[in-house]
């Protein structure tokens, strides 16, 4: 049976366990890892431009028709669909500062062919070295695929020789001092299911964006050499053109979750700038439920038909209601997107008294962000309502992350910048699970076999406590995070606080919440990701309607 070939796929080993890619050219550009779609093509270019490919003597700096033709047809593949990378663990290493000889070499070497024997260039550069450490036994290999269909996959089968040859001429993948080798292949999808490593994923919300080829960078990187080339033209050095022709893509770590977008609110006093309004956490999902009621008005009077802002999204995202013409409660499995109204306690110094003053709005995880800009924008200064006697209680002043309010409670809910996001989140309003735990008789059994329960009654309550990860692990899933990300689930009856918050270890039970959600268990949780995390963060079958909201486990 013939094997289909899904996917392009191309190698590069590095033969020393250092790679010294930067985003810049500035000693404080953070480090590129993994080395970028563009930073592949440039090395491919490079070799196949330089007679690299079959020990060749190259094409007079060129890379002939043949290769030529292979090259755009993968620049535009890059551009339309930047692939996924597989790379081993790697971290940054300590900066290292080192002194080469300066580029006013050249200068120097041009008053020597002139003659002037005088002529020095003992000065010397200092240039910082901060290697990525690649971890492990190797080999080094880091993997970039492609996923081929419609005319690409004819394309492909195509142009495989030239793409291959132009692989297997890379020398180098970040500076000079980066050996490497390299390879493509075409293969199936189970060739790519057994590919090694770490996984970054393409797309919008990524925590790091790295650089793409697209339709244009060939011809602009050929450009650039010619300027390069031309630097010391006529004895007068000249600038080389910066390559500019180039696209840019999010990636982020497959355990990593996509940015999440949001609007951020501080309650104030009707007709008063200063001071906040203080609300009890119990009434947590009291509060979301009067920012959701001015969403929706708003949202109303806010309509573009031929947009985006239609009746579907009022009713659907803004709102929360299932697909018209069926119950307005939503399944589990509606996929359309939705506004989560999260209530904040505040908490995260010892005098925090866990009173809500703060509020966010958060689309899904990896939102286009349109929505939260609009809530931003529509919701500024709308007075919230209280239900039962119409009064207006609070006014949503917004707040900005680069404000120094945001960096005084907000942060621990929605940290800025890799520098403040966490591993360590706990519960700050109860986490209304998606069913009751049960004590099921396989895991009893199994835990007084294993000798880990010394009678059934306690094997009872750990095959339940067993059961109730499990539901912690549904609620994750619910909430869009895959639960593989997750190292540790704690599950707690009192919200586990390090600093502050002391209103929030009310009974659960005096947590309000909506009618349809009253039969399902309320518990708090401490959750311990494998990578950091941003937020903002809620689970449960509660998360959209100011319950199960967590924050940064602020002693760590």
């Amino acid at each position: 049976m013939a094997v289909t070939l899904t996917h392009l796929v191309i190698s590069v080993t590095f033969l020393q366990p250092t790679c010294h890619a930067r985003s810049g050219p500035e000693e404080a550009a953070p480090n590129e890892w993994p080395p970028s779609p563009l930073r592949l093509f440039q090395a491919m270019v490079a070799g196949v431009a330089s007679g690299a490919v079959n020990g060749g003597a190259g094409d007079a700096g060129g890379v002939g028709p043949e290769r030529s033709a292979a090259l755009r047809w993968f620049e535009g593949l890059c551009g339309a669909c930047p692939p996924r990378i597989w790379t081993p663990p790697a971290v940054v290493g300590q900066a290292v500062p080192r002194y080469v000889p300066s580029n006013t070499a050249d200068v120097t070497a041009g008053k020597w062919v002139r003659g002037d024997s005088t002529a020095s260039f003992e000065d010397r550069t200092r240039k910082v070295f901060r290697p990525t450490h690649l971890l492990g036994e190797g080999p080094y290999t880091v993997h970039y695929v492609w996923p081929l269909g419609g005319e690409n996959a004819e394309l492909a089968r195509v142009h495989e020789a030239a793409i291959r040859a132009a692989a297997r001429s890379i020398v180098a993948l970040g500076w000079g001092v980066d050996a490497a080798v390299g390879d493509a292949r075409l293969v199936s999808d189970a060739e790519v299911g057994r590919l090694g490593g770490e996984r970054w994923v393409p797309g919008r919300g990524g925590g790091k964006t790295l650089r793409v080829p697209v339709a244009g960078t060939l011809d602009h990187l050929a450009v650039r050499h010619a300027g390069f080339v031309k630097r010391l033209q006529g004895g007068v050095a000249q600038a080389v053109p910066a390559l500019r022709v180039f696209g840019t893509s999010g990636y982020r770590h497959e355990e990593d979750l996509p940015e999440r977008p949001f609007a951020a609110f501080i309650l104030r006093p009707v007709g008063d700038d200063s001071g906040a309004v203080a609300l009890a956490p119990t009434a947590a999902n009291r509060v979301a439920a009067m920012v959701r009621h001015v969403a929706c008005i708003a949202a109303r009077g806010d309509l573009d038909p031929d947009g985006w802002r239609t009746e579907e999204w009022s009713l659907r995202c803004v709102a929360g209601h299932g697909p018209a013409g069926g119950d307005k409660r939503r399944t589990r499995d509606d996929v359309y997107p939705r506004l989560s109204y999260l209530a904040l306690p505040t908490v995260g110094h010892p005098h925090a008294d866990g009173m809500i003053r703060r509020v966010m709005v958060a689309e899904p995880h990896g939102g286009d962000g349109r929505t939260a800009a609009w809530v931003r924008q529509r919701l500024a200064h709308a007075e919230l309502i209280d239900e039962a006697t119409g009064e207006a209680v609070a006014r949503l002043d917004p707040v900005e992350p680069d404000e120094m309010e945001f960096g005084r409670v907000f942060r621990l809910y929605a940290a800025r910048g890799g520098q403040e996001a966490a591993r360590r989140w706990v519960s700050v309003t109860p986490v209304l699970l998606p069913r009751h735990p049960k004590a099921r008789v396989a895991n009893r059994e199994r835990l007084v076999a294993a000798g880990e329960a010394r009678s059934p009654g306690q094997a009872k309550i750990l095959a339940r406590a067993d059961d109730a990860v499990a539901a912690v692990h549904e609620a994750l899933e619910h909430a869009g995070i895959n639960p593989a990300a997750v190292e540790r689930v704690e599950i707690h009856r009192a919200a586990q606080l390090p600093k502050g918050g002391g209103a929030l270890t009310a009974p659960l039970g005096e947590f309000r919440r909506p009618s349809y959600l009253t039969h399902l268990p309320a518990v708090h949780v401490r959750l311990v990701f494998r990578r950091p995390f941003a937020g903002p963060l809620a689970l449960g079958a509660g998360r959209h309607a100011g319950l199960g909201v967590l924050a940064i486990d602020s002693d760590t």
